[in-house]
């Protein structure tokens, strides 16, 4: 299997932020953001899913430092490369953790071109006893639509900032204290929510980062305007254009003593109130 270096673009939150204050938009009344990351671009056409992994562990090194501490005991010192990534996986099923998941890929990973979803990077998180957690948005079980995936995602951005950032005059959430980004899978590919937008007329707009190079190069290249190319609401064709989405987070308290069963199963928390994580 041939592997390709990605194109790594580092602490691309920044450059979101600066698209704000540089020109504010008159009618974004609040605006939260993650802690910075850097960008590992999508190199192959099967991934996403670990290029993903490897942004979203770049913020927990560099800005959470219990999860980075415990990943350091885990022996993940630096950004994982994608083979040390899928050899993990691979050793969080031989720990029992997510054996659907394991059986449907055969329990092998290492040097294939496999996909991975939410739930494998989950299982590993957890393997390393950083809780992470899953929740489902199936649109055509009637339980929930669209609407209520974003709001969901607003809640959870607005929570963690509010918790966490200074007293500031303003809505801004601009802070020096940890707020990881959403990993966001649907049926084919993934990709990462920075943050959200709340406009005067009530729209919640999600602010989204796609691997794919392309993209990247793109967002790479344009000043001025970056977060523009990130905006997608309940009305943008894309985000409207799938049924069913999984969404990979860290729960607030990060990490779990000891290890548990339930621990080891993956499930839709926002349906099981016993194992939820939030």
């Amino acid at each position: 299997m041939t592997v390709f270096n990605a194109l790594v673009i580092p602490k691309i939150c920044n450059a979101v932020l600066r698209s704000y204050q540089n020109s504010w938009p008159r009618d974004l009344v609040s605006l939260y953001v993650c802690s910075p990351l850097d960008f590992h671009a999508q190199t192959m056409n099967w991934d996403c899913g670990y290029r993903n992994m490897q942004s979203m562990i770049s913020s927990y090194l560099n800005h959470d430092s219990t999860v980075r501490d415990q990943l350091f005991s885990s022996g993940i010192l630096t950004i994982p490369t994608l083979k040390d990534l899928q050899n993990r996986i691979e050793n969080a099923w031989l720990k029992g953790y997510d054996q659907i998941g394991g059986m449907q890929l055969e329990y092998s990973l290492y040097d294939t071109n496999k996909w991975i979803g939410a739930t494998e990077v989950v299982s590993m998180l957890r393997s390393c006893k950083v809780r992470a957690c899953v929740a489902d948005f199936d649109f055509t079980a009637g339980q929930c639509d669209l609407n209520t995936m974003v709001q969901i995602v607003w809640e959870y951005f607005e929570s963690r900032c509010e918790l966490r950032k200074k007293n500031k005059p303003d809505d801004q959430c601009i802070d020096s204290s940890f707020v990881a980004p959403l990993y966001l899978q649907h049926q084919g590919h993934s990709r990462l929510i920075l943050g959200v937008e709340k406009w005067a007329d009530g729209n919640i707009k999600l602010l989204i980062l796609d691997p794919q190079m392309r993209r990247a190069i793109q967002f790479h290249q344009r000043t001025g305007d970056e977060a523009n190319i990130l905006r997608q609401g309940i009305g943008t064709h894309g985000l409207n254009s799938k049924s069913k989405y999984q969404i990979a987070y860290l729960a607030e308290k990060s990490l779990y003593q000891t290890e548990s069963d339930f621990s080891k199963i993956i499930v839709d928390e926002l349906r099981h109130p016993r194992l939820r994580f939030i």
